[in-house]
């Protein structure tokens, strides 16, 4: 069993488990200790005995009890004593990793020092023992013996358990999600999480290392973007700080697929007949229709369609009807509206496209063209 899972473990007083790691007795941590709204699993840590030469790792468990982030600033005094980081930032639980490597024989003495937001702070006693004699119990310090239970433990499960992507664009990506539970009866530390390929990234709620309660679960997404048109098989594989250093893999798939060769929405517009010419004859309208077509290989988007009239000689009027946007074409599809003209008097309406007068304007996400324009003019005549 790793010295991690046995801190671990001790967090949730499972004094009755076999210790199985080099020096360590079942009385080496003191319970729990609180301060600031962090808790943590040991109030007194004893390394035991530890041969010159050789280093002993434990792993302290950091659970935030509230509900805002708390910054953990950590540091140590005594020799022969490590830790891994002096500062953390504690979201809902993190782990930190202490060491013990005497370099001489005889007892060594430390204070591991937390302090909480600039604020609260709480000392945790530091021990062992440098070399192989001392008044530690080092008796369940045996590789042999394999007859001991062990106990109560954790489970990982995932859900499910291999997924396809499918066709993917070389460009793009597609991104699944995987629901990560333990459903045994005791924690489980994740202390990582790998892919066999580039092509697969992950990410969700699983904060490493995580900490997972018994009965409890987290979120892994995995976004699969390929760089090349072939066939992807791989794994996304969860490491367990436990006993057997266990592992959960996930197997996943997909293909890489060049979907497109312009990789664009285009905009083109059909305006008909003589668009810049309208007649109103007696008051009657004069009404075009217009298409918009999408020649390019991705989906085209119109936000708007608007005719603008001469606000100051205003003898005539054009007026945009049969669009009501956005409006999302297709590759190589088309939309169609309407563009009318009625004069109310005998005259002629010219465009002015510096102030935007007897103009009609056409808005897209066409990255070349965005805004697409058509000068228009109307004659009124009345007898």
């Amino acid at each position: 069993m790793s010295a991690s899972l046995l801190m671990l473990l001790g967090c949730f007083g499972l004094d009755s488990l076999p210790m199985r790691d080099k020096g360590l007795s079942e009385d080496d941590t003191g319970g729990t200790a609180t301060v600031g709204g962090l808790e943590i699993d040991a109030s007194a840590i004893d390394f035991g005995a530890v041969a010159l030469g050789d280093t002993l790792d434990r792993s302290l468990v950091l659970t935030n009890t509230g509900t805002s982030p708390l910054a953990v600033d950590l540091t140590l005094s005594g020799d022969a004593f490590e830790v891994s980081t002096a500062a953390v930032q504690v979201e809902t639980d993190a782990v930190v990793t202490l060491t013990f490597a005497p370099a001489t024989e005889g007892p060594y003495d430390g204070i591991l020092t937390v302090v909480v937001d600039d604020g609260d702070t709480l000392d945790i006693p530091l021990s062992g023992y440098g070399g192989e004699g001392g008044d530690t119990d080092t008796d369940t310090d045996t590789d042999t013996d394999t007859d001991e239970p062990d106990g109560p433990v954790g489970h990982l499960s995932v859900s499910p358990t291999r997924y396809d992507f499918g066709r993917v664009d070389i460009d793009g990506a597609s991104v699944t999600t995987f629901t990560v539970t333990n459903t045994g009866d005791e924690p489980l530390l994740i202390s990582d999480v790998r892919t066999s390929a580039g092509v697969w990234t992950t990410g969700g709620t699983i904060s490493l290392p995580q900490v997972l309660a018994p009965d409890s679960n987290k979120l892994l997404e995995v976004t699969f973007a390929p760089t090349a048109e072939t066939t992807y098989s791989g794994t996304v594989t969860m490491i367990l700080e436990d006993a057997d250093a266990s592992e959960v893999e996930i197997v996943v798939e997909g293909e890489g697929v060049d979907l497109c060769d312009i990789c664009s929405p285009i905009i083109d517009v059909d305006v008909g007949y003589a668009i810049t010419d309208f007649s109103s004859w007696f008051g009657l309208t004069d009404e075009r229709t217009i298409t918009i077509d999408n020649i390019g290989d991705m989906d085209l988007t119109v936000s708007t369609v608007r005719a603008f009239n001469d606000t100051l000689a205003t003898c005539g009027t054009f007026t945009v009807s049969g669009f009501s946007g956005p409006r999302t074409i297709a590759p190589y599809g088309g939309t169609s509206f309407s563009l009318s003209y009625r004069a109310t008097e005998s005259c002629l309406d010219f465009s002015i496209p510096d102030f935007d007068s007897n103009v009609l304007k056409i808005l897209s996400d066409d990255p070349s063209q965005p805004e697409w324009e058509i000068q228009l003019q109307g004659t009124g005549v009345f007898l």
